[in-house]
Parts: C-alpha cells; sequence; structure tokens
C-alpha cells in the first residue's frame, strides 16, 4: 500500500510540472506572435522600407580650401561646385548591369568604370568608389532624375580647385592635386579636405594653412543612396585661411601679353620693400588641368615639351647674366683702384690675352673707341670690361657678385629655388682639378663662361644697387613679417656711378635702351645678350651642323625707376630673343608705361587702386592675411 502511494504522489507532481512548463511554453509563443504582429502589421511599412536598402551613413562634409588673393583682393584660386559620380557597392545588388546602364546613359567607357572598381575592391562594402571626379552638369542632373535606375550610384556634390585667370600666373600660385596615398593617417576631421594638396608655388608653401576642418552629419539614407533624414546635429566645416599675395593682376597682365608666344621670364617688384608684384615663366599652364587630376595626354604633352613649361625659370632656371654682370665688374674695379671712372681705354673690337691667338671680341664691331666708365656701361663695351676684369682678377670678382646676392638662395621660398654659380680659382680646382687660367677672366667680367644665375638672383642684384646697398629679401605675401633688409658694405659713391652709367643707357644718345625712356620718370636700365645652345636650331639640323654648336643668343633687359626714389624694378629674359635691346627691352617698357599710366601717382607716390575688374573684393574686407 505504502508502494502505490509514493507513485500516485509523483504522477500528481509531474502533471503540475508538466502543466507549469505548458503554460510558459504558451507564454512564449504567445510573445513572439504578439511581437511578430507588432513588425509585421503594425510597423510592417516601416521595415518594409529598411528590408530594402535603408542604411545609416556618416557623411564627410570637406571644409573648402583657402582662396588666394592678389595685393587688391582679385581672386586668383578658389573653390567651384564639382559633381561626384560615386557608388557604394552594399546599396548596387547587381554591379555589372548597374556599371552597364552608368556607361551607356553617361557615355563614360566601361571597362574605365571597371577599373575603377577594380582598383578599390579592397575598400569596405559601405565606402563610396569614386568613378568619376568630376561629371558635367548635364549628365549629374540626368543621373538625378532617373537615379531609382542606378541603385547604389550617386552624385555627390564636391568642392574642386578652380583658377580664374587659367595661365596667369601659374608658376607662382602653383595647382593642387589628389593625394593618393598617407591621407588615411591624418586625423578624422582632416581627411576629405587633405585629400587635396598643393604641388607646387604658393599651393605647396601655405597648403597647411588653407587646409581647413571638415565637418559632417550623420543621415539616413534609402537603398538608392538618397538622404531621408539627417540624425542629430550636423557638425559644420571650417574653411582653411586665405591668402593675400604681393602680386598685382594687372601687371601680371601686361607682362603676359608682352611675353606672348615666346619663352623666358617676367619679374617685377618694389626694391624698397621686397614686393613680389609680378612673376611670371613661360611658357606656362593651366592649373586647372590638375584639379581633379590630370589625364595622361595632357601629362605627356607638359612633360615632352622642350621648353619646359613646368619649371620656374625664374628662379630655377640658370642662365648667364651677359652684360648685366658688367655692374659686379665695374664695382669690382673701383672698390679694388684698378681704374678711376675718369680712366679710359681704347675699344678697338678686339681684346688680346697673351699666349692666346684669337681676340676677345667687343659686339660692337670695329669698337666704340676711347670709353670711360659712364660711356662704358652706356654702351656696354665689351674691351673696356675686359680690361678692368683683368685688372681685378676672377676672385675678386667673386667676392663682390656674391656680395650682390648671386650665386646665393633669395629665400622666396617656392620650392627648387636654384643656386647657380659664381666661379673663383677655389672652386675651377675643386671642381674641375685645374688652376684658374688667365684667358677666362675676360669672358668672365662681361658675364659670360662659369657663370649661371638666376633671373630672381639678377633683379636682387638690380634691387641692391637701387636701394643704395640695401638688401630687401623678396616677398610674396601681403604684410609679410619676419623679413628683415640688411646693409650691404658698398661703397656709396660707387653705386651713384654705376647708376649714371645705368641712366645713361635708356636716357642718352649712344645708350642701348633708348626706347625705354619715357618723360618725367626716369628710368635706369642694363640690357645683355648671353649666348646659349639653341634646341630649336639644333633640332632641326644635321649631325655636322649639330658639332658646331650653333649658338643663340638669350636676351636681358632689367631696369629700375625712378631713378630719385625707386618703386619699382622689372627683368625680362627673352629665351634665345636676340640682342636684349631688341627683344627683353620693349617687354620691360610695356610694364613699365602701363604701371606710370595706371598705377604711379607721382604725387602722393601711391599707387592707384582704381580700374580693377568686378572679380576682386573690397580692400577695407581684408581682415584675414598671411602670417597673421
Amino acid at each position: 500500500m505504502k508502494l502505490e502511494s509514493l507513485d500516485f504522489e509523483d504522477l500528481d507532481r509531474f502533471r503540475i510540472r508538466l502543466v507549469i512548463l505548458g503554460g510558459v511554453v504558451i507564454l512564449i509563443f504567445s510573445l513572439l506572435a504578439s511581437r511578430l504582429w507588432y513588425l509585421q502589421i503594425s510597423q510592417g511599412e516601416l521595415y518594409t522600407e529598411f528590408s530594402q536598402g535603408n542604411r545609416i551613413r556618416l557623411i564627410s562634409e570637406p571644409a573648402l580650401r583657402g582662396i588666394i588673393y592678389d595685393r587688391n583682393g582679385v581672386i586668383l584660386a578658389e573653390n567651384r561646385p564639382a559633381y561626384q559620380l560615386q557608388l557604394i557597392r552594399e546599396d548596387t545588388p547587381d554591379l555589372k548591369n548597374t556599371l552597364n546602364k552608368v556607361s551607356q546613359s553617361l557615355k563614360i567607357p566601361f571597362s574605365f568604370l571597371q577599373e575603377k572598381i577594380e582598383a578599390n575592391k579592397d575598400l569596405a562594402q559601405f565606402k563610396p568608389i569614386i568613378l568619376e571626379e568630376d561629371l558635367n552638369y548635364e549628365k549629374a542632373m540626368f543621373l538625378e532624375t532617373y537615379q531609382d535606375d542606378f541603385p547604389g550610384v550617386s552624385i555627390v556634390i564636391r568642392p574642386r580647385r578652380f583658377y580664374p585667370h587659367q595661365n596667369l600666373a601659374s608658376h607662382l600660385i602653383g595647382y593642387v592635386g589628389i593625394v593618393q596615398e598617407d591621407w588615411t593617417e591624418l586625423p578624422e576631421e582632416k581627411r576629405s579636405s587633405s585629400q587635396i594638396v598643393g604641388h607646387s608655388g604658393v599651393e605647396l608653401l601655405l597648403n597647411d594653412h588653407m587646409i581647413g576642418l571638415d565637418g559632417g552629419r550623420q543621415a539616413e539614407v534609402d537603398h538608392m543612396g538618397r538622404e531621408l533624414q539627417i540624425l542629430g546635429d550636423p557638425v559644420p566645416s571650417v574653411p582653411g585661411k586665405n591668402i593675400y599675395l604681393n602680386l598685382d593682376v594687372r601687371l601680371q597682365n601686361v607682362a603676359d601679353e608682352a611675353m606672348r608666344g615666346q619663352s623666358g621670364a617676367v619679374l617685377i617688384m618694389n626694391p624698397k620693400t621686397g614686393e613680389i608684384l609680378g612673376l611670371a615663366s613661360y611658357p606656362d599652364f593651366d592649373p586647372n588641368l590638375f584639379s581633379g587630376g590630370i589625364d595622361q595626354e595632357n601629362w605627356n604633352s607638359l612633360l615632352e615639351n622642350p621648353e619646359h613649361p613646368l619649371e620656374n625659370k625664374s628662379i630655377q632656371g640658370l642662365y648667364a647674366p651677359g652684360s648685366i654682370f658688367k655692374v659686379v665688374t665695374a664695382y669690382s674695379g673701383l672698390e679694388q683702384s684698378a681704374m678711376s671712372p675718369e680712366d679710359e681705354y681704347f675699344c678697338n673690337g678686339e681684346f688680346y690675352v697673351k699666349g692666346r691667338t684669337d681676340p676677345y671680341k667687343c659686339w660692337k664691331e670695329g669698337g666704340h673707341g676711347r670709353v670711360n666708365l659712364l660711356n662704358a656701361i652706356k654702351g656696354s663695351c665689351n674691351v673696356y670690361f675686359y680690361n678692368i676684369g683683368m685688372g681685378v682678377g676672377v676672385d675678386q670678382m667673386h667676392k663682390y657678385a656674391r656680395m650682390f646676392g648671386l650665386g646665393k638662395i633669395t629665400g622666396i621660398g617656392l620650392l627648387n629655388e636654384k643656386e647657380g654659380i659664381i666661379p673663383s680659382s677655389k672652386w675651377k680646382q675643386r671642381v674641375y682639378n685645374e688652376p684658374w687660367y688667365e684667358g677666362e677672366t675676360p669672358t668672365m667680367a662681361i658675364g659670360q663662361g662659369f657663370i649661371i644665375v638666376t633671373p630672381l638672383q639678377v633683379l636682387n642684384m638690380i634691387n641692391i644697387l637701387a636701394n643704395d646697398g640695401i638688401w630687401v629679401p623678396p616677398k610674396l605675401f601681403l604684410k609679410q613679417e619676419g623679413l628683415q633688409p640688411q646693409r650691404i658694405i658698398l661703397k656709396q659713391e660707387y653705386l651713384d656711378l654705376i647708376r649714371r652709367g645705368m641712366v645713361a643707357v635708356v636716357n642718352d644718345i649712344g645708350g642701348t635702351a633708348r626706347k625705354v625712356q619715357f618723360e618725367e620718370f626716369t628710368v635706369a636700365g642694363k640690357t645683355a645678350t648671353s649666348q646659349v645652345v639653341s634646341h630649336k636650331t639644333l633640332e632641326t639640323l644635321d649631325n655636322v651642323t649639330k658639332a658646331k654648336k650653333e649658338l643663340q643668343n638669350h636676351a636681358w633687359f632689367v631696369a629700375f625707376g625712378p631713378v630719385e626714389d625707386p618703386e619699382i624694378s622689372v627683368l625680362a629674359l627673352v629665351e634665345h630673343g636676340g640682342g636684349g635691346s631688341k627683344a627683353a627691352a620693349p617687354v620691360v617698357r610695356k610694364i613699365l608705361s602701363y604701371y606710370i599710366d595706371n598705377i604711379y601717382n607721382p604725387v602722393s607716390g601711391e599707387a592707384n587702386q582704381a580700374g580693377l575688374d568686378s572679380n576682386k573684393i573690397k580692400f577695407s574686407d581684408k581682415l584675414q592675411m598671411a602670417f597673421n
């Protein structure tokens, strides 16, 4: 009896447990059923949209790059909207079909689109792939209109660098390009804007100043990539700093017009302040070509051009200065008492050095007759300066050339400024393991031989002369600080004599640059012609003629004024242009003529700000200057 009683008790407990367990199961299924009803019936429409591809995206807002202005507020480099064609693989169910539609509709080669996808195969599925950097407006609007036919493909507006004046001052302003690597190591708030960086000129020099801080927003997007709503408060981007140059667009335009079709360099400065009013190298290029990544055809065209359009010849071109170097030779002779201003030498067109059969020639056939210092500078008499050079020697000319800033980096700040060469006896021994030969001195005295300098160094030398021996470093930026003038230990009376000779070059009968004479604005100048091998000639000659190395002349002219209180200096170098008076002096005259008529104020001595084009800002609005 006891055993039977125990069995019934266990069975009752089991039944109770079974009922409880069944109740729990029913409760759980009831909860699941109610949740399922809520999701499918009550919220079915909402979650159907989510199931079709809605995503939460972090959308970056790249900061605008700082704008570059000239000294009067004319825009030189700004930002314009670019329509970027993007694809997100996560939102593209049938990638091949979508690419086919894009290719056919937008006339983009299918192979090109495939290459873009392949190049970004390691990118996360939700990250956008840029198919086209700068789609034209019509194509962008077409895709926006028929967005539903292109799942995962979208148009995103991004800022693109734009140079409204195209080739103007391209070597000074520089250009930007797209960074291919390393940008991912930057802080998150700088990643997007830092993908566009300067590659040359001011764009490179002040790249970090012009890059701003990126903003962004969290947005809900549908399966087509369209924004449905913004989640939370967006973070605004902060644009980069604006830059103001000393460049005057008006003068730069005149220089471009005067140099049209020629190669070389033009520099315009204020010798008292060091301000770079104009800087150009020819041939130039359009920096807009680089803004979205330059295509191979244009890149090859620039690289293969024998005139080297990407080289900034004003600071990277190395040339013999020719007769402009006679300024150094003259000062050396005066300082070393190798001659007095009144001493005369007879020029019959030839000069002989002991041990050498062939004479050194004067440029003027038959010679200049008897000449003193002033007449020698005015007529650029080679024979006179051969005599002076032989009197002072190579090492003294080297010494004073260096004092005038030749063969030295000027510190303008632009990339790859060249130093050049001012030879000395020690230099010759070190480089060639040979002594300096006496027969090499006359050539150096007239700025030929081993001497090579940049155009900026030459104008720098003339500025020192114009400033009574005070050197003011070149300044690219408006209100630029930190560059202090330096006094060079040069004798005032000797500088005065050389300046008088340069005034005679322009203003006296027999001067080599009479065409640059102006009334009521006294200009001092110096012409020069330096011999070089012309690649243009060699390309068209047979091997025998090439061996003769037919020489072509570089044409120089440098000037400053008004002599009483100089405020503008101009240099023109015309490669393979012939004589300085014929090719380079007319370029300088056009620039000075415009300056005198439109900018120079003889009463106040201040530049005239009127007559600017509409692409400018008010002068009073220039609150954000470079190097604040």
